[in-house]
């Protein structure tokens, strides 16, 4: 029995020398793997900015040695350089063509103005001329005077009616004439011609007679009252 557990004690020790070797050489395979990396993170620390500088070729201009060059170089940094702008020449010629556009425009727009203004003047004209009453010559006539055997007069109307129409007297005085109303039987029933005269004679009632046809009665006679 003794035999025994001298052999197993012996067992236990050894397999409890061999787990604490194993922990050490782990622990040390750890600390060598740390220390490859904090070494490979140095160097690479230390070798980044000349990688930099050998890829861009940067070279600092030299230390100024007085406050004059300071400035200068200061100036000389912040200094505006001219901006170019493309095709500046194609847009000069276009604002160029369009600005001539308009001049031609406004042109356009001052012929069809005086062109418009032209034919208003024109339009007033003749208004003015179709609106200005003719000059006629007027009679001494009073209205509703009585006529005078064998006068001569112009007759531009007749009327079977009690009374000839207003408007229609209204238009031979607006015309310049004054009318005279003469009562008469025709064909047994009442009528009222609407004479202008007395004239002298036939010869100067045949003066007013184309007068009185375009602005009275196309259908205006000589009358001779017997």
């Amino acid at each position: 029995m003794e035999e025994k557990n001298e052999l197993s004690d012996i067992v236990l020790d050894k397999s409890s020398s061999n787990s604490s070797k194993t922990k050490k050489l782990l622990l040390l395979s750890i600390a060598l793997i740390i220390l490859f990396l904090l070494i490979l993170a140095g160097m690479r620390i230390f070798n980044k900015p000349e990688a930099k500088k050998n890829k861009f070729n940067i070279v600092l201009p030299p230390e100024p040695t007085t406050k004059t060059d300071k400035q200068q170089n200061k100036d000389e940094l912040f200094k505006q350089v001219p901006i170019i702008e493309e095709n500046s020449t194609k847009t000069n010629n276009f604002n160029a063509m369009v600005e001539k556009l308009k001049q031609k425009e406004k042109q356009q727009e001052a012929i069809n103005q005086k062109k418009q203004t032209d034919a208003n003047e024109v339009t007033k004209k003749q208004n003015s001329i179709k609106k200005a009453p003719a000059k006629i010559k007027k009679t001494k006539l009073q209205s509703n005077t009585k006529v005078k055997n064998k006068a001569t007069y112009i007759q531009v109307g007749v009327t079977f009616k009690a009374k000839p129409s207003k408007k229609y007297l209204k238009k031979i005085s607006k015309a310049g004439y004054k009318y005279t109303l003469y009562n008469i039987k025709i064909a047994g029933k009442n009528a009222i011609k609407i004479l202008i005269g007395p004239y002298d004679n036939r010869k100067s009632a045949l003066k007013d007679m184309g007068k009185i046809k375009k602005h009275i009665n196309k259908a205006a006679f000589i009358y001779v009252v017997k």
